[in-house]
């Protein structure tokens, strides 16, 4: 006696429950005399380890989607998924025989590759033609470049109802097979699906309406895009809500540009503080990692021309006093470049070193804020430029000559909330100084400075340039 399609729906629905269960490690128990109630709990049990949202395999989630509502339909019972509003969202595009498709969902996105500018208007006028047939209330559609350079349509589409069709010749434009297998997985990075349906289509509607990096732009400027749903601050009769996060997510995966990027976020009101804060940490970053490079060449560039930059002088006490440091001692002294104006103190005085860290001193009475950025695993040394009053080196001579046992503080404040320290021991440091600086008699009266374990001082004359 043959089974009947009840029986056939559960002992099939059973199979693909333990073989799922199987390949998610997931402990169920059930056969084909389990309750309706056991089954179903089974269903929910596992679904909650096989849903893309929770790490599952989009086919998998189908697979099992499909043979449930087959075991209700089978059962007497209207669908599950019709009955609670949570119809199939994820595409399923299988190729069967005869080289023909089939396609049930519920919310799609399409993908037109070879497109071509020309075809773009003609495809804007002939998707409004066609909504009938497909059975579609909203769309959206933009074109765009690939990194190959060649141009590709998204068109997304939410259905009436979820549509189980075979023969997608409808969807073929120009000739041209849309691509829908991999439609839902990873739109504005999460997917379509869960359990806030509506919420997880708008999402994908975003990700095909928003200006990314890539998208066609038309003659007047405007980004290639249209469509009958769009984000709320549109002008279009059917919208919906932009949460913050899918412009931001779009944006980490280097989608978006800044700017377009902080336009979305003041449109979609969303958390703005935060993630404008974040955008211009971002942005400050890379213009100084621009800055740094464009610096670097134009060094390059003007080093490398004789009538800018010469060959500096072999100064027989720098190279030895640098040699002190290539041993252990208490302390070192400072090395103190004396000389006119313009005659290339500092940059003689970097050349002592691969990598150091030079700071802007002048009239100042402390250490500047860019000490902050002093690091031993990058900077060999320390430049103090354009000491203009050696009172200076003499209120600070505890930080020129770290101590090998302690760190030494800077930014001393009376609540301590703005100073930080610095591990400074067996670090070289080079001040320069004009003939016009202040107190330089201080280099013969003053106790420390006029000591010659304490600074190495260099008469340094150098080119006028």
């Amino acid at each position: 006696m043959g089974l009947s399609v009840l029986q056939f729906a559960v002992r099939t629905f059973v199979t693909v429950l333990l073989a799922l269960a199987r390949s998610y490690d997931s402990d169920i128990a059930v056969n084909r005399d389990s309750s309706e109630q056991q089954i179903e709990a089974a269903f929910r049990k596992l679904m909650r380890k096989v849903h893309p949202d929770k790490g599952g395999r989009n086919e998998d989630a189908q697979r099992l989607q499909q043979a449930r509502e087959d075991w209700r339909v089978a059962s007497g019972k209207a669908p599950a998924a019709t009955a609670r509003g949570e119809v199939p969202v994820l595409p399923i595009a299988e190729e069967s025989a005869g080289s023909s498709f089939r396609l049930q969902a519920t919310a799609v996105l399409l993908t037109y590759q070879n497109f071509t500018e020309a075809l773009w208007q003609d495809f804007l006028l002939w998707i409004p033609t066609q909504l009938k047939e497909w059975s579609a209330k909203h769309w959206c559609a933009t074109l765009e470049t690939c990194k190959s350079k060649k141009l590709h349509v998204h068109l997304m589409l939410q259905f009436r109802s979820t549509i189980d069709r075979r023969n997608l010749s409808c969807f073929v434009f120009e000739g041209l097979r849309p691509n829908a297998s991999e439609g839902g997985r990873d739109l504005c990075g999460e997917g379509l699906g869960g359990r806030r349906f509506q919420l997880s289509v708008d999402r994908g509607f975003f990700y095909v309406w928003a200006d990314k990096i890539g998208t066609v732009r038309d003659n007047a400027g405007d980004p290639c895009v249209a469509g009958n749903y769009q984000p709320a601050w549109t002008d279009i009769k059917f919208k919906y809500q932009v949460l913050g996060k899918w412009p931001e997510t779009l944006w980490k995966k280097y989608m978006l540009t800044h700017d377009v990027y902080q336009e979305y976020i003041f449109l979609t009101r969303d958390g703005i503080g935060g993630r404008k804060r974040n955008l211009d940490l971002c942005r400050a970053k890379e213009e100084a990692d621009e800055a740094a490079l464009e610096i670097e060449a134009r060094v390059k560039r003007i080093k490398g021309n004789p009538t800018l930059f010469k060959p500096f002088p072999r100064i027989v006490e720098a190279e030895n006093w640098l040699m002190m440091f290539q041993q252990d001692a208490l302390r070192y002294p400072i090395l103190i470049a004396k000389g006119p104006s313009r005659a290339g103190k500092t940059e003689w005085a970097k050349s002592l070193f691969r990598c150091p860290l030079e700071l802007k001193i002048g009239s100042l009475t402390h250490f500047p804020d860019g000490m902050r950025e002093f690091n031993r695993k990058k900077h060999d040394g320390i430049v103090l430029d354009d000491v203009r009053d050696l009172a200076f080196l003499s209120e600070h001579q505890d930080k020129l000559q770290g101590k090998y046992d302690t760190l030494v503080e800077f930014a001393t404040t009376p609540g301590g909330t703005c100073s930080y320290k610095k591990d400074l021991y067996a670090v070289p440091i080079v001040a320069t100084v004009n003939f016009s600086t202040a107190n330089l008699d201080m280099l013969d009266t003053h106790d420390w400075m006029s000591n010659p374990g304490n600074r190495i001082i260099i008469e340094y004359q150098g080119f006028q340039y």
